[in-house]
Formats: C-alpha cells, structure tokens, sequence
C-alpha cells in the first residue's frame, strides 16, 4: 500500500495524540466524498510524525470535513500513487516533491526565495535570484503591497510553496534567510488558496530538510488556515444580489468588462470578454482598465 492512512495505524499514537480532537479527525476511517474530503499526506514517515505533534495542540474546526493524513511507502515514491492531487496537499523535501509537479497544470505558482527560467514565482529575493518572468513579483513589491499577490494564489491551478520563502525565525528551516515572507501572511495567502476554485495541485516543499518542531509548527498553522478556506469556498457566488458590480468600457475589448466584488468577502472578480469565466483580480486591476491600462496580474494570468 503506497499511502499509510492513520486510520488504518492508530496503533502508533501515543496516548496524548489520541486525546487530541483534531488527530481523532485524521484518523477516523472513511470514504472520499468530493469536496466534503481532503487529504494532508508526507512523503515519509518521520515527516508525518512530526506534523501529528504539531496538528495535536490546534483547534478541529472543520465538522464538515473529512480529513484523511497519511504517509507515503519509500517503494511507492511516483507520481501513479492513487491520490487525487485535486484533494490532497503533499508536504515532503525537494527530491520527493518534483515527482508531484510532473503532474501538468495549466498556471503554477512558485513560492520561493529563489526564481529562475521562466516560471512564475511569488516573494522571490532579488538579492538572491535572477528571473526571466516580468510578471514574477518580489518580496519587496510583496511587502508594498499583496492585493497583486493574493490575486495570483487565487488563480493558480499548481501552488509549489518553499518554505525557504519564509523568513527562518518563522520558518525554521536551514534555506531560510533572515528576510522573507511572516507566518501571518503565508496564512492568509493559504487561506485564500483554500477558498479557490482553481486550485488543482498544492505541494509544501521543505526543500532539503526533513521537518523539525519549529517547520512543522509553521506548515500545520498554515495547513490549518488552508483547511479554514476550503470549508469557506462556497461563501460566495457571482450571482449573490448583494455583490457590487461595476462596467467599465475599454478599448481594449468590444463589450464593457465587468467587475464584481463578494459582498462577504470582498474578494474582486472580472468576467473574462471571451471566455466569460470569473477571473480573480483586485481592485487595482479595476482601477487600472478603468484610465485605459492591461494590469500585469491580468496579463499573467492569461499566458
């Protein structure tokens, strides 16, 4: 069996883990039921461990979800697993973590200190990389302003997360640096990734170390935010009377853009000209068509 589930091992929590509600969550037995289930699987067993003790201290908020955690064989290390990347959030080091990305997605979103080729990469440090991606954002434009930011995660279909994005003294991992992205904000950006519709693979990447106390601290807080979106992805429709809609004329389309703004979240959306799909954007992408300009997220989104 390439995926060890919890529920079918129970017999290696130790006591305190199995008082903890959260873990009783992971390590009930039961079926796939759509997007009433998700999974959180590590690519090896001391990895699992370590994020087991970590989950146990957090709050079970997700009634409606059914959480299954597990952990990967070594022998059975491919992309041909069984698991539904659509379900499933992987976290394992770098070499385990590039089989999953073989998977094709149309829009990936690379979290890294580092960018390179011509990818598209979210709070890279132009300190340590080069980039061929002009519409690759940095830590610093990150820092000056996240509406650009929280459009992209919104809109990626393959969200690739480093933690060597994050500053060390919230990350703890050996890749990290002194500068880099705060917990607070990864968790909001993981809680927009929940509320996705697009979202179709979700890989943490611990780069080269196996997980100590401190990441594992760090990546279940965030699973934990990211697990409070997707009970949330239905908060909303675009067809809720109470959302503010806006058209805009353009030259640059024949029929005038619209825009629509969740009135319980607030989350800003366009209706693609061709497509008529809604597309996530900010309010600065209506600004910008507005006075006649293609904002940069928008052109990202459609190459």
């Amino acid at each position: 069996m390439p995926v060890n589930w919890l529920h079918n091992n129970k017999h290696l929590l130790t006591e305190a883990l199995s008082e903890s509600p959260i873990i009783r969550r992971f390590s009930t037995d039961c079926e796939e039921k759509g997007e009433d289930s998700y999974d959180i699987i590590a690519t090896n067993q001391l990895n699992a461990n370590q994020l087991l003790n970590s989950f146990s201290i957090l709050e079970d908020a997700f009634q409606n979800l059914q959480i299954r955690f597990g952990w990967i064989d070594k022998e059975g290390m491919d992309i041909n697993l069984g698991i539904n990347p659509e379900r499933s959030i992987i976290v394992g080091q770098d070499i385990e973590i590039k089989g999953f990305m073989k998977i094709p997605v149309v829009k990936t979103l690379n979290m890294s200190n580092t960018a390179r080729n011509n990818s598209l990469y979210l709070g890279y440090q132009r300190h340590m990389a080069r980039h061929n991606n002009p519409y690759s954002v940095s830590l610093g434009e990150m820092k000056e302003d996240l509406s650009e930011s929280e459009t992209m995660v919104r809109s990626a279909e393959c969200l690739h997360f480093c933690l060597d994005v994050m500053k060390k003294e919230d990350s703890g991992n050996c890749n990290s640096h002194s500068v880099g992205l705060d917990i607070f904000t990864c968790c909001s950006l993981f809680r927009l990734a929940g509320m996705s519709k697009a979202l179709k693979l979700f890989c943490i990447n611990t780069n080269n170390d196996q997980i100590n106390e401190k990441s594992a601290d760090a990546i279940t807080l965030m699973i934990w935010y990211f697990l409070e979106g997707l009970i949330n992805k239905n908060i909303e429709t675009m067809k809720q009377k109470e959302n503010d809609i806006f058209l805009v004329s353009s030259e640059l389309y024949d029929e005038p853009i619209k825009f629509v703004v969740g009135h319980k979240t607030g989350r800003w959306w366009y209706q693609h000209p061709s497509t008529k799909e809604y597309v996530p954007c900010s309010d600065k992408d209506y600004k910008a068509i507005s006075v006649g300009n293609l904002p940069d997220s928008i052109v990202s989104l459609q190459n």
